[in-house]
């Protein structure tokens, strides 16, 4: 018995001990499950798993989703899977989606959803697996609208103007695309008109670049309210618009379009209670006609607009193939300009200058020549614009400055020697903060005087900022180098910049001196220009003098200096020597 007795209270203790560890590791297992229970919870996404078409578990979020209480599950009810499906906004579409777990329990799925409340949900869906047995399957469901509408948000500004919310240039080319695609389809045809403002620059530069914002979006405005609805308007950049017209019958639908746009830039703007006038030019191209894609038709329209500017702006303009033309030979010829300027393919041919008192020669002007081949020589005319356009006449005008600087230094101890030379100058170059440092550097470079240097300056140049002009001028004239305007009267010819610049020449153009001896008002304008040079203590030149008439209606009027066919043509420094020499000759004999 004793024995017996202390055998059940070792297993009794043993026992006891077993209940003890059980009871902790309940409590632990309870505490473990309470947590994972909590983190269940505190998930914002729904998470709920399904046995056989009952909700087995299910956390706070999904309670909510499925539009459940607390009440509800503490009351143990079987929750069916319906009560998922049927908070769909498509319940065919999901069951079509998740077909996959009927025909294989153990796959896993990821796809999206969207709920009858509006919001849409993505979704994952795992098999649960217990000792390599299918006991359910656990899905995950998150709301991903605000991701939604975020992405929706950049993909709208990926595709919009931010300015004026009209269509960008990516949106543009993917419309125009999708119009050729179906115009190709229905063998239509569609229409892109290609706008750009007139002297835009002037409101941002009087208004101020806000204001110039305002001005845009009223613009934007008022284009589409002469569009219909199937019409596409979008801005390229800047004040650059397009419009996509769609299944065009005929080209008058298309210049009834363009006539009411400009008609709309008829109507002032009033911006800061200052009322402006800003026109537009457009340029058109069609489809298929013109282009078949999208770029080609952009850039035809865009060459089309270029030439609605050149024709006098506020005017529509149709893409033709001469245009294309032109800017292929412009190409060709900016491209061959680079390899002359590094070749130095270009060479100075000079006109005299004569002073028409004495018949002596007063100063010679250098003209630039391209000598493209040994028997093809290409004239300024044909090249200088281009070289403007492109940025390279800086390159070009620094090449005929270092020539002129060497031809006066090879005409030193010759019949030359003392004779200034004249240059063409354009508005580029004038307008450049370094010219004058590169003119100054390549004069003395040379060792050249200075005063024997003589820079031809077009009206255009007063254009700019009179006060910059102003500074300019007067660096150049602390070193002697002497100024002329040339061309006078053609441009806007201000008594002004006249008076408040320090001019040494005054040159009337060709087209005043042409049959100056046949037209009484040709020549009262001459008289006038050589009254007004003279009393501003300018010497007056006239250029273009092709006859003996010509010349001595010029002297009797008092024009100081003449230049022209009738004197010499341009020639090379050889035949320069050789006039020079036949003149001093003949001015000798006169003089014995």
């Amino acid at each position: 018995l004793t024995l017996a007795f202390n055998e059940l209270n070792e297993i009794n203790t043993s026992l006891k001990d077993n209940l003890a560890e059980n009871k902790k590791n309940q409590l632990y297992l309870e505490k473990v499950l309470a947590k994972q229970q909590a983190l269940f919870d505190a998930s914002t996404e729904a998470v709920f798993s399904f046995n056989n078409n009952e909700i087995e578990n299910i956390n706070q979020a999904a309670i909510e989703f499925l539009g459940l209480t607390p009440d509800d599950i503490k009351e143990n009810k079987k929750l069916s899977y319906d009560l998922f499906l049927n908070r769909l906004s498509n319940k065919q579409q999901f069951l079509s989606d998740t077909v996959e777990t009927k025909e294989n329990e153990r796959t896993t799925l990821h796809g999206f959803f969207e709920a009858i409340n509006g919001n849409y949900y993505e979704f994952y869906s795992v098999p649960e697996i217990t000792e390599g047995h299918y006991i359910g399957r656990m899905w995950c469901c998150r709301d991903i609208t605000n991701i939604r509408k975020n992405e929706a948000l950049l993909l709208y500004r990926a595709n919009h103007d931010a300015l004026t919310e009209l269509p960008n240039r990516a949106m543009i080319l993917e419309e125009l695309n999708h119009a050729i695609k179906l115009s190709k389809r229905h063998n239509s045809k569609i229409g892109l008109l290609f706008i750009d403002l007139d002297d835009f620059k002037k409101i941002n530069d009087t208004a101020g670049h806000q204001e110039g914002d305002r001005y845009l979006i009223e613009f934007a405005n008022r284009l589409q309210s002469v569009l219909k609805s199937g019409d596409i308007l979008g801005r390229l950049g800047g004040d650059e618009f397009v419009v996509i017209l769609e299944d065009i019958k005929n080209i008058a639908h298309i210049i009834q379009i363009n006539q009411r746009i400009l008609k709309l830039c008829e109507v002032p703007f009033y911006i800061k209670d200052k009322k402006y006038h800003i026109s537009c030019s457009i340029g058109v191209s069609i489809s298929p006609d013109d282009a078949i894609n999208s770029d080609e038709l952009i850039r035809k329209a865009d060459m089309a607009m270029y030439q609605a500017k050149k024709l006098g702006k506020n005017i529509y303009h149709l893409f033709d193939n001469k245009l294309e033309k032109v800017a292929l030979e412009k190409v060709n010829i900016e491209s061959q300009l680079r390899d002359a300027i590094v070749n130095d393919d270009f060479i100075l041919h000079f006109q005299p200058k004569i002073s028409l008192n004495n018949n002596s020669l007063h100063s010679v002007e250098a003209l630039i020549r391209w000598q493209k081949t040994a028997q093809e020589l290409v004239y300024p005319d044909s090249f200088i614009n281009i070289a403007e356009e492109n940025g390279l006449i800086k390159s070009i005008t620094y090449w005929v400055i270092n020539k002129a600087c060497k031809t006066l230094k090879h005409w030193q101890g010759t019949v030359l020697e003392n004779i200034p030379l004249s240059l063409n100058i354009t508005a580029l170059d004038f307008s450049d903060k370094h010219f004058v440092d590169q003119v100054f550097k390549i004069i003395d470079k040379n060792a050249i005087n200075p005063a024997l240097i003589e820079l031809e300056l077009t009206e255009s140049i007063f254009l700019n900022d009179i006060s910059s002009v102003k500074k300019t001028i007067a660096k150049l004239k602390s070193r002697n180098i002497k100024l002329s305007i040339d061309d006078f009267g053609t441009g806007f010819s201000s008594f002004a910049y006249l008076r408040d610049l320090d001019i040494d020449f005054l040159k009337i153009d060709k087209s005043f001196v042409f049959g100056v001896h046949k037209d009484p008002k040709s020549r009262a304008i001459v008289k006038s220009i050589i009254d007004i040079g003279s009393n501003l203590g300018m010497k007056v030149i006239a250029e273009g003098i092709e006859s003996e008439n010509e010349m001595a209606i010029l002297t009797e009027e008092g024009c100081h200096i003449g230049q022209g066919y009738y004197m010499s043509k341009p020639v090379s420094d050889e035949l320069l020597m050789q006039y020079a020499t036949k003149l001093n000759i003949i001015n000798s004999k006169k003089g014995n």
